[in-house]
């Protein structure tokens, strides 16, 4: 059973991704496989969208399907690394023709269709890797959909849905944790997939007292009756020790909080040993989440009812991290309160050692978390398939925040290689318009203002060349080379300054640097005029980013941290107290 959609053939997110019924991508299932996974079976993978949308996110996973359909399975083909065309119900032993051991298994709207999911799933069981995880989707046979059928004497099958004609089995919550357990399996969660909201409002006004008069109690009832589905999480072996992370990020602008907050806790969230919770700009924790340890992006802590907020989590068991990716001379709030926000947490993340340098001296406890992508983009063939009259022009890329300075040192190169290939580009200006406004007037050029991380990617992902110029300041050593993995990720070549984006080595294999106006303009140009060498970078790059700079590269190293922490609490409190202390004696 799959929800039936419309394909969106252009678009840079995953989550557009619809194509039909074996071309849908359950992005519920998709957030619980976790990224650790090495290797990942899918049973019933339609045309393997949800493993290629999976591969976005851990790019040197290997992803193997089953699909009963021939036709669903050769498509599958072009996108996994093995699929398997059977019936898997009358031979399991025949996953073993993808690979020995499994560390995750996804079970999307198929053990409805067994004759007996009760020995699959247990026979499954056996090519998992110890602590592996299965996350299935399964259909809620007490929906108030169902339950309003049934009130009225119906059970009517169709061609799709919760009374799918090819459903051989029907299952409640209660009865789908059964069958986990009775596999052998561990069940440690259970996400209920919600549909039509109003209408179900409407329905259980009518279906809860009922339910209460028959006993049930109206929590447990609510809960039950609203489920489309239920996409459970279960695990090969005894549940994991949990750790609760939570996180509240600034205001979002330009990518930033996504890529410190929203990005590291969406792939920390798929990982079982981790409870994660994170919003923008307030913190609210649920009642009854455990103490764990709480990130703060670039809170300054000035706020007394903030800071008593803080204080009384910490009594209660809490540790805080700062979590900063940028100069904090730069910032008033910092600088004047002597940097208090530093040191009255138990420790600070940071973006670069650079970084990390900078901020030793207000809190020794530092750990460097490199930026990195959550997802590939999808990037379709933009710059074959775009609404352009002249497919054959190039698009050069420029969008950053407050870099005027930087780029009008260099922007007389810059509109030389321009007017040079006036006939050939098209400039594509993100937020600055005065760099829009400098570019010759005879040169193509487009302009949008500031855009979210979403539209940001997909116009990024349609341009050729990027810009990423910077001036050598201490504001500017700070920064992180986020934009030019970005672009590395988005497969669009880089021109940019050393500042920065030349400390790692490897980045000189694929990006072009350059520092005065001549080297701008002589690299713009033989960027342009070598298709060559811009394919050539951009395979470079994004095989950088693939192996070296995903979140999900990161999230077992996250986890570690924050449980080093949490065992090393003690300690952590009495340097605090130690750093206030001394605090409260230089004001």
């Amino acid at each position: 059973m799959k929800v039936w959609g419309v394909f969106f053939c252009r678009f840079a997110t995953w989550e557009q991704a619809v194509d039909s019924y074996y071309g849908n991508i359950n992005h519920d299932v998709l957030r619980k496989i976790p990224v650790q996974s090495a290797r990942v079976l899918e049973i019933g993978c339609g045309w393997g969208r949800l493993g290629q949308a999976f591969k976005a996110r851990v790019p040197v996973s290997a992803y193997f399907g089953v699909e009963l359909m021939h036709d669903a399975a050769q498509e599958a083909r072009a996108r996994l690394d093995g699929v398997l065309c059977a019936n898997i119900e009358h031979d399991v032993s025949r996953v073993r023709e993808l690979a020995e051991r499994f560390d995750a298994l996804v079970l999307g709207d198929v053990l409805e269709h067994f004759q007996d999911p009760w020995r699959v799933l247990t026979e499954l069981r056996s090519f998992m890797t110890p602590d592996g995880m299965c996350v299935a989707c399964i259909p809620n046979v007490g929906h108030w959909s169902m339950v309003a059928e049934l009130l009225q004497g119906k059970w009517r099958y169709a061609d799709q849905g919760l009374l799918d004609k090819t459903h051989l089995r029907f299952f409640t919550l209660d009865t789908a944790v059964e069958l986990f357990e009775k596999a052998g399996w561990t069940v440690l969660d259970a996400l209920p997939r919600k549909l039509q909201p109003e209408e179900t409002e409407a329905a259980l006004k009518t279906l809860l007292p009922a339910a209460v008069a028959m006993g049930m109690s109206e929590e447990k009832a609510r809960v039950n009756l609203t489920a489309f589905q239920w996409v459970i999480r279960a695990v090969n072996g005894p549940a994991p020790r949990v750790t609760t992370v939570a996180a509240v990020g600034s205001k979002k602008i330009a990518g930033v909080t996504e890529a410190r907050v929203d990005h590291p806790m969406r792939s920390l969230a798929t990982l079982p040993a981790a409870k994660v919770h994170w919003r923008e700009g307030t913190l609210v924790l649920p009642e009854d989440a455990r103490e764990g340890v709480l990130v703060l992006h670039r809170e300054l802590l000035t706020d007394e009812k903030f800071q008593a907020q803080m204080e009384a989590l910490i009594a209660k068991g809490w540790l805080l991290v700062l979590d900063m990716d940028d100069d904090p001379y730069h910032w008033s709030g910092y600088v004047d309160s002597d940097f208090y926000a530093f040191k009255a947490v138990h420790a600070v993340t940071v973006s670069t050692e650079h970084l990390a340098d900078v901020v030793r001296p207000f809190n020794a406890n530092v750990q460097v978390f490199a930026n990195a992508i959550f997802e590939l983009p999808w990037v379709k063939d933009a710059r074959r398939e775009s609404d352009r009259e002249d497919s054959q022009q190039l698009r050069v890329f420029f969008g950053a925040l407050n870099r005027q300075p930087d780029w009008q040192a260099v922007m007389a190169g810059i509109v030389e290689a321009a007017l040079a290939l006036k006939d050939r580009v098209e400039f594509v200006v993100v937020h600055d318009q005065a760099f829009y406004d400098a570019l010759p007037a005879e040169v193509s050029k487009t302009f949008s203002p500031t855009l979210g991380i979403e539209q940001y990617t997909q116009t990024l992902a349609s341009c050729d060349i990027a810009l990423l110029p910077l001036n050598d300041t201490p504001f500017n050593r700070c920064k992180s080379d986020l934009k030019l993995i970005e672009c590395a990720a988005a497969q669009v070549a880089v021109i940019c300054s050393e500042v920065v984006y030349a400390k790692q080595a490897t980045h000189h294999t694929f990006a072009s640097f350059a520092t005065t106006a001549d080297e701008w303009r002589d690299a713009l140009l033989k960027l342009a005029n070598d298709a060559s060498l811009r394919e050539a970078n951009i395979a470079k790059g994004l095989a950088y980013v693939k192996q070296e700079r995903m979140h999900a590269q990161q999230s077992a190293a996250r986890l570690a941290f924050y449980q080093g922490m949490l065992a090393d609490k003690d300690n952590l409190a009495a340097q605090r107290a130690a750093r206030l202390a001394d605090w409260r004696n230089n004001r």
